[in-house]
């Protein structure tokens, strides 16, 4: 009988526990895009809501004087040029002295910096995405005059999302960086699969959670501020393990 009783315990099955928690899908790129230079707004073709593309023009200023600078630049520049080639020359001849020759080749460089300055300008003219994403909010409109460091519209990165999980700190055992679990979307209905990336080092002593943060499978409809539930699968074999 005792050996039946110790085979029969055997061939018990395994039990599949699921711990689930609740989840906020975030994104680790969301900035405000200000502006470099000051002018008039000359366009600004997306909306809230809207996506754009990496390269993709969010915003352009009125550019006329920043390339009037640098043209005025340019031809500066091309008559140095002109003076050092010249100088070169009678350098041959014993024409003209080296002092004469240093000055006119640094007088040279300096309009090359300066060239280089006003172009930096002009393409400030023309802000571009820095990534694929999508617009948050547009803080200016058309013919709008701004300053340097005025907020034009704030963006977010949809290609680099991840899902942030709070667990009560009684699982810290049996969730290690690299678990897999399931991530059921409230708002458009779909379950992704999700992988722990990061667990906070520390434990909220008030609510005895913690956080954990996970990438999960790219879906074109998952998008920053949504929420989900986290379901975490556990065996009662593995779950016997970690406690031991």
């Amino acid at each position: 009988m005792n050996k039946k009783f110790a085979l029969t315990l055997f061939a018990l099955p395994t039990l599949l526990l699921c711990n689930e928690a609740r989840s906020v899908i975030e994104s680790i790129d969301r900035t405000v895009i200000s502006a470099e230079i000051g002018g008039n707004i000359v366009s600004v073709p997306k909306n809230n809501g809207d996506y754009f593309k990496k390269g993709q023009t969010l915003v352009k200023i009125e550019c006329d004087v920043y390339e009037a600078q640098r043209d005025k630049i340019q031809v500066k520049k091309d008559l140095l040029q002109i003076k050092v080639d010249k100088n070169t020359q009678l350098e041959k001849y014993n024409s003209v002295g080296k002092f004469d020759i240093q000055t006119s080749k640094l007088e040279l460089k300096e309009q090359e910096l300066e060239l280089k300055i006003a172009q930096i300008n002009v393409d400030r003219c023309d802000i571009k995405a820095p990534y694929n994403g999508r617009i948050v909010q547009r803080l200016v409109s058309k013919h709008q005059n701004v300053k340097p460091q005025d907020q034009l519209l704030e963006i977010v990165n949809l290609d680099n999302i991840e899902a942030k999980v709070v667990v009560p700190a009684t699982w810290i055992n049996h969730i290690k960086i690299g678990k897999e679990f399931e991530l059921h979307i409230d708002e458009i209905n779909q379950v992704v699969k999700a992988k722990v990336k990061q667990i906070d080092s520390v434990v909220d002593p008030k609510s005895q959670t913690m956080n954990i943060r996970a990438n999960i499978q790219k879906n074109k409809n998952i998008v920053p501020g949504m929420s989900g539930t986290a379901v975490f699968k556990e065996t009662n074999s593995s779950m016997e393990k970690n406690h031991d």
